[in-house]
């Protein structure tokens, strides 16, 4: 076999010389045969000739001779490919037509299969990553899955003999890092000591934990930092091990740095640094104490396991199984229901993964539709193209080509505009990637959405545009090789005007326009809605607000430190000149996040009465309303320092369910063990999303409890100026340097800018539907485009008959123009039924918007009447300006 490769691979290489030999030794065996016949007595003319005769036709012996060295089919593949490249460079408008198509619906179903290959099926960059899992808690009862796990249970399932070894974590935990430069706030994991053991991730620097001493208290304070924050924070200085960094107030030892690309094992989660168990207490933020890891019902950690050789995922599933029961019977109280499961580690929660597959699913149809409205653009362009060749193709065929061969031929051209239309698509699709990377969802977990498209998106591109050109090529190539060769050979062509209306290439133009239609309709539809949700009422003020966030406890205050310096942090902002209200938030509106918890009514407290009402909690400050521009009812506002009684302030829709047309100012709830005076009642405002209905909230005094990393967003400072906020951001980060240089400031933006990054889910609809709906809008219109330039140009002859004959240059412009806009009609009132009939899909996802918006259904039948006008347009003026002598002439 080996040798058989080489001697083609020696071929190739050596391909003239041996030609040329072959040449020579051809002559000479015909000079022999020419030498025996004339001494047989024939003359030199008739002897060579004779001897021509009795060897056959040179050329063929030669292709026979070359089928030793090398397979006829490679042969023929290559000559078929140099066709192609000469096809191609013979016409690059059509072309480029053809691959801009291509490029166009490639690149959207490789990007839509980059996000999946990230959130699903890429390995970690870790030591055998088929071999690490993740295990997480399960609700049974109410079938809940990705659940964290308690520290007791943990200790149960690691014993489990399916694991090699297993390690928790708890992920997304905040820190300062004051070392080389501005304390900053990261995001890291709170790991046990064997984390490193576990996982097995590459360390370009040091080392991980020691697994024997770091999940001890009382250890030295120790360190892992990720990549990332090797090179941005530390500038990728090669002494960092060993060196002492300040972390949460703490010098803490850099013990090593996990190689490019390891952020940890849980999908679309970073971690910038990695801290052992050892120092909870100290630099976990609140702190995380002995009755924390002794407390079965606390489920906080995730879980990592590596099975041991010889272990299968389905073994270890049921192993896992097995313990869930036992721990359900041992301790019925905190486990009655709960269960757990396993997969492989590095993929998105299972949670989240049926929305996410929905998502998924949606983004799959949207790329679909791109990619078969460019297949059928370039099959009508090679159908127009194969019909303008067909004298050739006949041709070919009388004088006893194969219509294998030529189909073959035809693909190779269609596979090389597919490969070339990946290659761009390959391209688009990285754009794409970085536009995705660039979104930022308004979560303060460490989320990454960076996506990359590695080999795996590759090979993806490369075999989708391999099968897009045989797929976009076969129907045409096997049309084009069966023409009436009588009437190709006398060159009779389609007459003008006389085209069929349902032809294949004018039935493929309609399922492009129609494919168009349905995607612009869903891009207008989720547009007008971006711009609905841009002017939905929020209750809130959104101009010339400025927020900024700290946390406190990150720096290991005290409470009455803690309530010392934002005092002094508010009196001093609300002296910087144009500032004319100041404020503090545990949770900003409009975040997707927040404290949700319930209370009672005290007309509901008692023994069988009591029923709990659900609401969203916040921790404010003096004048948060008024900052806030939320309309004040009754009562009123809290007051400077921490109040005598507690208080809560509860806004309208609270009130309507819990005390029914009834005053509440002084009436009392029940709270988290403790009763609750009503001290004021505010105007409903939007809560957590833009999209929800009315919320009830209670609003408690900041000043009672100013732990801020229990929701993990800190404390948040909200300043009211008199002009762009934007502008004052430098002044008031001096003002708090001014109080405390070591307090980090983070999520520095203007109420406007939140407000943009709470539109994620329309916005990434509108963008996503939008970018679907320009690129069909842009097949079609090149496919209209491209199809009547080649209609125009076949029928050159007959257009120049009809105008020697007299027909008038206005004639022919609308004939040409009624071609194309009668097959845009058709198509665009075949993609409004559908679009229709699939709209009623997107209602649960539009804002203020109907799925039957007219506007949208009227706007764009119009848009795109108005593009197949322009599109044909060109075509037809050139039509109109033959000159009729030279179209007569025209070949």
């Amino acid at each position: 076999m080996m040798g058989r490769w080489q001697r083609r691979l020696r071929y190739w290489l050596h391909s003239g010389e041996r030609a040329r030999l072959l040449r020579e030794e051809m002559e000479i065996h015909l000079e022999m045969k020419a030498q025996d016949l004339m001494e047989d007595g024939m003359t030199e003319p008739e002897a060579r000739g004779a001897a021509q005769r009795q060897f056959g036709n040179r050329t063929l012996q030669q292709e026979e001779a070359r089928g030793t060295w090398i397979a006829r089919w490679l042969s023929d593949l290559v000559q078929d490919a140099m066709y192609a490249v000469r096809t191609v460079r013979k016409q690059p408008g059509f072309a480029a037509t053809a691959i801009l198509s291509a490029a166009l619906g490639i690149g959207a179903c490789s990007l839509i299969f980059g996000i999946a290959n990230f959130a699903l099926f890429r390995p970690l960059p870790v030591n055998q990553p088929s071999r690490l899992m993740s295990v997480f808690g399960k609700n049974l009862r109410r079938g809940k899955i990705g659940q964290t796990i308690s520290y007791p249970d943990f200790e149960d399932l690691r014993q489990a003999r399916s694991f090699q070894a297993a390690a928790a974590f708890l992920p997304y935990l905040p820190a300062i890092l004051s070392s080389n430069g501005e304390p900053q706030r990261y995001w890291g994991s709170l790991v046990t000591a064997n984390y490193f053991d576990v996982v097995h991730p590459v360390f370009i620097l040091g080392r991980g934990f020691d697994a024997a001493r770091d999940d001890r208290k009382g250890e030295p304070p120790a360190v892992v930092l990720s990549y990332r924050l090797w090179r941005s924070r530390f500038g990728s200085d090669p002494t960092i091990v060993g060196r002492s960094i300040k972390l949460n107030s703490e010098n803490v030892t850099v013990l090593g740095v996990a190689g490019p690309g390891f952020q940890g094992t849980e999908a679309m989660l970073f971690s910038d640094f990695w801290l052992p168990f050892s120092m909870s207490g100290s630099l976990a933020g609140a702190g995380i104490g002995d009755d924390r890891l002794e407390d079965r019902s606390g489920q906080w950690l995730m879980m990592a396991g590596r099975l041991r050789g010889g272990v299968s995922e389905k073994a270890a599933t049921a192993e896992m199984e097995v313990i869930g029961r036992r721990l359900r019977t041992a301790y019925p109280a905190t486990n009655r229901d709960r269960g757990f499961d396993i997969e492989r580690a590095g993929q998105l929660n299972p949670g989240l993964r049926k929305m996410a597959v929905v998502f998924f699913l949606m983004l799959l149809g949207v790329a679909t539709l791109v990619l078969l409205t460019a297949c059928a653009n370039v099959a009508n362009l090679l159908l127009a193209r194969a019909t303008a060749r067909q004298k050739e193709i006949a041709t070919r065929l009388a004088i006893g080509a194969g219509r294998g061969r030529l189909v073959r031929q035809l693909l190779s051209e269609s596979v090389m505009l597919g490969l070339l239309g990946g290659i761009g698509g390959y391209s688009l699709a990285q754009l794409g990637a970085s536009t995705i990377g660039s979104f930022r969802l308004p979560l303060a977990m460490p989320v990454d959405l960076s996506i990359s498209l590695d080999y795996r998106v590759m090979l993806f591109c490369l075999a989708l545009s391999a099968v897009t050109g045989v797929v976009f090529g076969l129907v045409p190539a096997l049309r084009a090789t069966r023409p009436d060769l009588v009437g190709a050979l006398k060159e009779r062509g389609a007459q003008f005007g006389r085209s069929r209306r349902f032809g294949l290439r004018n039935l493929l133009v309609v399922a492009q326009v129609g494919i168009c239609t349905v995607l612009l309709i869903c891009s207008g539809l989720f547009l007008r809605s971006l711009y609905s949700a841009h002017n939905l009422e929020t209750g809130l003020t959104h101009r010339n607000l400025l927020l900024m966030a700290f946390d406190p406890s990150l720096n290991r205050y005290s409470p009455s430190q803690t309530r010392g310096i934002v005092d002094r942090m508010v009196e001093r902002t609300r002296a910087i000149p144009g500032v004319e209200s100041v404020s503090l938030t545990s949770s900003v509106p409009l975040s997707f996040e927040g404290t949700k918890n319930s209370f009672v009514p005290e007309d509901n407290v008692s023994a069988k009465r009591e029923s709990g009402m659900l609401a969203d909690i916040y921790s404010v400050g003096p004048r948060f309303f008024e900052t806030f521009g939320i309309r004040t009812i009754a009562g009123e506002d809290f007051r400077q320092g921490v109040p005598a009684e507690d208080i809560v302030i509860v806004n309208q829709a609270l009130a309507d369910k819990a005390f029914p047309k009834q005053n509440p100012v002084g009436r009392r709830i029940l709270y988290s063990g403790r009763m609750v005076r009503v001290a004021g009642l505010v105007a409903t405002a939007k809560s957590r999303s833009l999209g929800e209905d009315p919320q009830p909230c209670l609003y408690f005094p900041i000043a009672r409890d100013l732990r801020g990393n229990d929701s993990l967003t800190g404390i948040t400072l909200v300043l009211r100026t008199r002009d762009n906020p934007a502008g004052y951001a430098p002044l008031v980060r001096q003002a708090i340097r001014g109080i405390d240089p070591t307090l980090a400031i983070f999520d520095v933006r203007t109420m406007e800018a939140h407000l943009s990054q709470a539109l994620f889910l329309p916005r990434a609809a509108a963008f996503l539907f939008g970018f679907a709906g320009f690129m069909g809008l842009l097949i079609s219109t090149v496919g209209i485009y491209g199809v009547i330039s080649f209609a125009v140009a076949r029928q050159t002859k007959a257009i120049g008959v009809r105008m020697a004959l007299g027909a008038r240059r206005g004639q022919v412009l609308g004939a040409v123009l009624k071609q194309g806009l009668i097959l845009t009609v058709t198509g665009a009132a075949i993609g409004l039924g559908l679009a229709l009939a699939m709209s009623r899909v997107a209602a649960s996802l539009l804002y203020g918007v109907s799925p039957r918006d007219p506007v949208t259904f009227i706007a764009v039948p119009a848009l795109l009447f108005l593009l197949a006008l322009l599109a044909c347009l060109v075509p037809a003026r050139r039509a109109a300006s033959l000159d009729p002598i030279r179209a007569l002439r025209y070949d």
